[in-house]
């Protein structure tokens, strides 16, 4: 008996530190003391590894980091959204700062879709519902012919890298992967308001900070990450002034995504009846524009123009956009006629649209010209990632290996043939048909602008593609592709809307 009694003593402390431990880290999950600890312990050990064994030590932090990230997107799904929102926007900038531009910043896209996706499954969503409503969809349908058609490209005689063909089509399942996902989060006119919100605030931080390296000059690493390439430095050192690129891989990119996103909140902000949201706006908007002339992307000008004349013939029944249209068009001839000469953004700007005498317009047509014969007598293409500099990495050797073609259509016409390039324009024809009529069909005043916005950026995205290759990086992740989420759940937002919207970015 005194054996089992010193025996039951024995283990009450082993149970009592079982409760406790539970306590600490289940119940109060380590928001206390212990947590504290933890975390101090953490810091010092990272710190210390970093110090004395640098690769070690970055390798370490980087996989927590990642781990939490994969963490946090299974726990929450449009925490996991926002992430990669973050991700698209300033990835560039990380991997030149701390990783010379080594660090392969696409499969982490994947690895967060997945796990967004794999959330969604574990939450208990309504995915069968969901993906039945998304899959029929003739946007989607679209979607998948395209993907399809790029499958069937492994069987065109003339690619040579199977390696280019699993990079595009692993690309365009990706993509796909992500617009459900976005479909399935952007659920109401709620997530729409939280969506734009982190939408303004991200471009308004990425136009600022180009904004800086105009204003302040790039800093060492980034003047020597130019430098460090014949290519790049040809394309953002032009006349013995920096291109500005901000956060992102190039400035083509950079000047595209503030041009979209410049019409898109100026759309929004000249529905917006508060004067405070109104003017937050119009301020962000004019960060953005700025950026977009630094950045020295003539296509951005043109992009901008024509989203904006878009919105005037969409909604020029209203008495303030004709006003806005007069105003817009006296600026407009302003900035290209005053008599200012000695600013180099300012020159750029007005020679976007004087291309008949621009010489590199010039060359461009010549070396249309050019490969027009091989385009009209290949239907199917040269394969995919078989011109420009991936050309010549993917596919050495190949007829179209190193032949810019400095437009997303000649592009598309050059790879896939001119049989999916037609493909791709029905997709964009019908991407801005759901627009329209989303807009011409909603009955709330909120969404309406929302959808005219939306479909102003998106139609700048499709005029851009006659100059650059506009759709299909990576920062289409936090914009294009949300965008058109939002228009395939046009009849969830026609709905009523159960919660009040007198906090909301789009107020009326």
């Amino acid at each position: 008996m005194a054996n089992r009694q010193n025996t039951g003593r024995g283990r009450r402390p082993a149970s009592r530190v079982q409760e406790g431990m539970g306590r600490l880290i289940l119940s109060n999950k380590l928001n206390n003391w212990a947590g504290a600890l933890i975390g101090l312990f953490i810091a010092v050990s990272m710190g210390f590894l970093i110090a004395r064994y640098t690769v070690l030590g970055l390798g370490l932090f980087g996989a927590s980091i990642g781990l939490a990230v994969i963490i946090a997107c299974l726990l929450n799904p449009p925490t996991g959204f926002y992430i990669n929102m973050v991700y698209s926007l300033v990835i560039y900038q990380i991997n030149r700062m701390f990783f010379h531009d080594e660090l392969q910043v696409g499969l982490a896209i994947d690895v967060l879709a997945l796990a967004i996706l794999f959330s969604l499954v574990i939450k208990g969503a309504s995915l069968k519902a969901g993906f039945n409503e998304f899959i029929h969809s003739p946007v989607v349908i679209l979607i998948v012919l395209n993907f399809l058609y790029g499958i069937l490209e492994i069987l065109n005689p003339e690619g040579h890298s199977a390696q280019a063909w699993v990079m595009a089509v692993r690309k365009a399942f990706e993509t796909s992967i992500f617009l459900f996902v976005i479909y399935m989060i952007l659920k109401d006119r709620e997530s729409i308001r939280t969506y734009l919100r982190w939408l303004f605030v991200l471009c308004v931080l990425v136009a600022l900070y180009g904004c800086i390296q105009q204003w302040h000059g790039l800093f060492d690493f980034e003047r020597d990450w130019v430098f460090a390439d014949d290519i790049r430095r040809g394309i953002f050192y032009i006349n013995g002034e920096f291109r500005k690129f901000s956060t992102f891989n190039d400035p083509a990119a950079f000047g595209e995504m503030m041009a979209a996103v410049s019409v898109f909140f100026t759309i929004l902000a000249l529905n917006q009846r508060d004067r405070r949201t109104r003017r937050t706006l119009l301020g962000g908007v004019v960060l953005m524009v700025l950026a977009m002339v630094y950045s020295g992307t003539r296509t951005a000008n043109v992009m901008l123009l024509s989203g904006l004349v878009l919105y005037a013939l969409l909604t020029f029944d209203r008495k303030g956009t004709r006003r806005f249209a007069l105003v817009f068009a006296l600026l407009f001839i302003g900035v290209l006629y005053a008599p200012i000469y000695g600013n180099s953004s300012l020159n750029r700007f007005r020679s976007s649209f004087v291309g008949a005498n621009d010489e590199s317009y010039n060359v461009r047509v010549i070396a249309r010209n050019y490969i027009r014969p091989y385009m009209l007598s290949h239907p199917f293409g040269g394969g995919l990632m078989t011109t420009n500099n991936i050309g010549l990495t993917m596919n050495p050797g190949h007829y179209l290996a190193g032949f810019q073609t400095d437009s997303g259509y000649l592009q598309l016409a050059l790879e896939i043939g001119w049989i999916g390039l037609t493909l791709i324009c029905i997709m964009f024809y019908m991407i801005l048909r759901t627009g329209v009529r989303c807009y011409f069909g909603s009955r709330n005043a909120e969404m309406k602008a929302v959808y005219a916005a939306g479909t102003c950026a998106l139609f700048t995205y499709y005029v851009g593609m006659f100059a650059q290759s506009t759709v299909g990086g990576m920062v289409d992740m936090a914009f294009y592709y949300p965008v058109i989420a939002i228009f395939l759940r046009f009849n969830y937002f026609e709905n009523p809307d159960p919660v009040p919207a007198s906090d909301g970015m789009m107020v009326k």
